[in-house]
């Protein structure tokens, strides 16, 4: 580590940022650290937003908060939450704040996230529609959620399914709709599209598919109906947007870093500039297990490349090689899903889609190179060990329940 190395500037109070500065710590680094938030509050993990918070708004979640606040006392972390950063000085070395401040910066990890995209319809700026991305969010939504509202779901997408369901669980009358032919359609096959549907209108979801938004109709400011594409208008005392996030990228932008669906970063989290890193959402990166680049919006990719780049910043730092991941909670069923679960030559079903707990595990030339399980955790596992070790097992061992899939690894 150089000596000229005494300040550290991590722009995203988040959970890739919160990690990033945990990790600095862990490695030995004792100069200044500053930890810089838009919102108010110290990092915390997203996956309760759409679900725990929803269903029990009453209960704080255990596991919400990345370090108690006393942690960053205990590691001379500095925060500065509650203020944007609006330019990075490459020159000056700094980082400048909306409220005119400057905060010294040697090296800066950005770890901005994404915005949630928002509805540009007629309409779509009427009072109770939202978007969910932050806890402000989850809070505003979850005091609307009462039996017998209708709640209008905009996006069949993760955040969309998992909001629907939170909502019908709350007693509301929830209707989902989405442009796309199927639901969650960017990250599963037909197949799992089908279940998913299937599992949502069985606990009283109206499902949409296949057509868009045209415009949302009010009263007295505050959102009474959405219409869609096919002229249906449904009744909406709520309506919440799940279509996605854009990467927040100004900040890059503007210092003239390679940007491109995302920060574009090497395998080692560095940019196009030598002083900035960039992790989490945010970041473009190449990843060996898909084969090309990709941003990975997931809880572990934010974790685990947070402190690689620390690590990377550090110098060392070695090739971060993150298998994607992602798990949702709907109703009763947990979906989990690691590697390619789209793009195969065979799909293998191990179990009966029909029972609520499945798995199909995803083969190209003969290689495992993805699985998908629902409520079955231990197949999940084995799998993402499959897909880690390029495992080429029998398909015939794979669809039979009463095989080991430990065994079949390799």
């Amino acid at each position: 580590m150089s000596d000229a190395l005494k300040n550290i500037a991590i722009v995203g109070a988040n959970l890739a940022g919160g990690y990033a500065a945990g990790a600095l710590r862990k490695q030995g680094y004792d100069g200044a650290i500053t930890l810089i938030g838009e919102e108010p509050d110290p990092p915390y993990e997203r996956p309760p937003l759409s679900k725990e918070m929803l269903v029990h708004p009453d209960v704080s979640p255990k596991t919400l908060f990345v370090h108690p606040l006393s942690f960053y006392t205990e590691h001379n972390i500095t925060l500065r939450l509650g203020v944007r950063a609006e330019a990075l000085d490459l020159s000056g070395k700094a980082v400048t704040l909306a409220d005119g401040s400057r905060i010294a910066a040697d090296r800066i990890i950005l770890c901005t996230g994404g915005h949630a995209r928002r509805l540009n319809v007629p309409g779509g700026d009427l009072g109770n529609v939202h978007v969910l991305r932050n806890l402000a969010d989850s809070r505003a939504i979850a005091a609307h959620l009462s039996p017998g509202k209708n709640v209008v779901v905009i996006g069949g997408g993760v955040i969309g399914l998992e909001v629907a369901a939170s909502a019908r669980m709350r007693g509301c009358e929830v209707a989902v709709v989405e442009a796309a032919p199927r639901l969650m359609s960017r990250v599963v096959t037909p197949e799992i599209s089908a279940f998913l549907e299937l599992a949502h209108r069985a606990k009283g979801c109206v499902m949409h598919i296949g057509v868009g938004v045209q415009s949302l109709h009010g009263a007295n400011g505050i959102v009474r109906a959405v219409e869609t594409t096919s002229g249906v208008q449904l009744a909406a005392d709520l309506v919440v947007v799940g279509v996605g996030i854009d990467p927040a990228i100004e900040l890059a932008k503007g210092a003239g870093i390679n940007c491109g669906n995302g920060i574009v970063v090497d395998e080692f989290c560095r940019t196009s500039v030598p002083e900035v890193l960039a992790a989490g959402d945010v970041a473009n990166q190449p990843n060996p297990y898909l084969n090309r680049r990709a941003r990975l919006e997931n809880v572990q990719n934010a974790q685990n490349q947070g402190a690689a780049a620390a690590a990377s910043l550090l110098g060392a730092g070695e090739p971060y090689a993150e298998l994607p991941y992602f798990w949702s909670d709907q109703f009763e069923y947990m979906l989990q899903a690691a590697g390619e679960t789209v793009i195969c030559d065979q799909a293998i079903l191990r179990g009966s889609v029909e029972s609520g707990a499945f798995s199909v595990f995803y083969l190209t030339a003969g290689v495992v190179t993805g699985v998908l399980a629902v409520s079955q955790p231990k197949n999940i596992a084995a799998g993402r060990r499959m897909v880690m070790k390029h495992s080429q097992p029998d398909p015939a061992a794979l669809a039979d329940e009463s095989s080991d899939l430990r065994k079949l690894i390799g």
